[in-house]
C-alpha cells in the first residue's frame, strides 16, 4: 500500500502527462473525471483501511478521532487562510499557468459544483487518512524517524498532484507538511480533514474566478513543445484530482 501511494500514483501520472491538454474539456468528461476521481480515493482508502486491519489496527490508532481540544478545530482554517494570502491567491494572484493546468478539474457552473462538493469532501476524508493518517505512520514506524515519515509523506502527497505542474507539487507539498504538523500536534486526523476540504472548496472558487479572466483562452492551452514534460503538464483521466491551490 505504501508503494501505491508513494511511487505508483504520481508515476501512472507521469506515464498519461498531457493526454488531455489538447482535448477540448466538455461537462461530461469533467463530471466523469470527478467520478473516477473519488472512485479511485474511496478504493484506496478501503485498501489502506484492510491493510491496517492486517497489522492489527483500527483507524483510530492512526488519528481517526476527535482532537482533545475543541480548539483544535479552529487552526485548521487558521492554516488556510494563511495559506492563501501567502500564496496570494485569497488576492486573485494566481498564475496563468497554474490557472490553466488546473482548469479541468474546477467547477464551471451548478451542476459542476454539486459534484465538486463531493470530490471535494472525498479529497478531505480520503487522502488525509491515506497521507496523514496512514502513510506518515506507517513510514515513521518502518524507518523509527517521525521526521522521515512527515518529509516522505509530504513528498509523496506533493507528487500526488503533478498534473498541477511544479507549482502545484511545491504548494500541495507544503500544505501536507503544515497538515502533518497539524496531526502531530492535536493527535487527530479531524482537524485535517476540515481545513483540507475548506481550502480546496476556497481554492476552487478563486481558481474558477480566475480562469473567467478575459486574459485566459477557452480550450487546450499550452506552448507547442511542452506535451512530454510529465510532471509539469499532467491532467489525466484516470489519476487526476483536485491539490497546490487545491489538495
Amino acid at each position: 500500500m505504501l508503494v501505491l501511494l508513494v511511487i505508483a500514483v504520481p508515476a501512472m501520472g507521469a506515464l498519461v502527462a498531457a493526454r488531455l491538454r489538447n482535448v477540448e474539456d466538455s461537462p461530461a468528461r469533467k463530471r466523469a473525471r470527478y467520478a473516477r476521481t473519488m472512485l479511485i480515493l474511496w478504493t484506496m482508502t478501503a485498501l489502506a483501511y484492510y491493510a491496517l486491519l492486517l497489522h492489527g489496527l483500527t483507524p483510530a490508532d492512526i488519528g481517526l478521532h476527535p482532537p482533545s481540544n475543541i480548539l483544535w478545530y479552529g487552526v485548521g482554517p487558521l492554516i488556510v487562510a494563511v495559506l492563501l494570502a501567502a500564496s496570494g491567491a485569497g488576492r486573485g494572484d494566481i498564475s496563468l499557468d497554474y490557472a490553466r493546468k488546473i482548469r479541468p478539474v474546477i467547477p464551471n457552473g451548478t451542476v459542476d459544483w454539486v459534484w465538486f462538493v463531493g470530490v471535494a469532501a472525498t479529497a478531505a476524508l480520503c487522502e488525509e487518512f491515506l497521507y496523514r493518517g496512514y502513510a506518515l505512520t506507517q513510514i515513521a514506524a518502518l524507518t523509527h524517524s517521525v521526521f522521515v515519515g512527515v518529509v516522505l509523506s509530504s513528498i509523496a502527497f506533493g507528487l500526488g498532484h503533478a498534473y498541477q505542474g511544479r507549482i502545484g507539487i511545491a504548494g500541495t507539498a507544503i500544505t501536507g507538511l503544515l497538515y502533518s504538523l497539524l496531526f502531530l500536534a492535536s493527535g487527530s486526523l479531524v482537524p485535517c480533514m476540515l481545513a483540507h476540504f475548506i481550502q480546496d472548496m476556497f481554492g476552487a472558487a478563486l481558481l474558477a474566478r480566475r480562469l473567467r479572466s478575459p486574459a485566459l483562452e477557452v480550450g487546450p492551452t499550452g506552448a507547442p513543445g511542452e506535451e512530454g514534460q510529465a510532471f509539469r503538464d499532467i491532467v489525466d483521466d484516470s489519476a487526476d484530482h483536485p491539490g497546490g491551490t487545491i489538495p
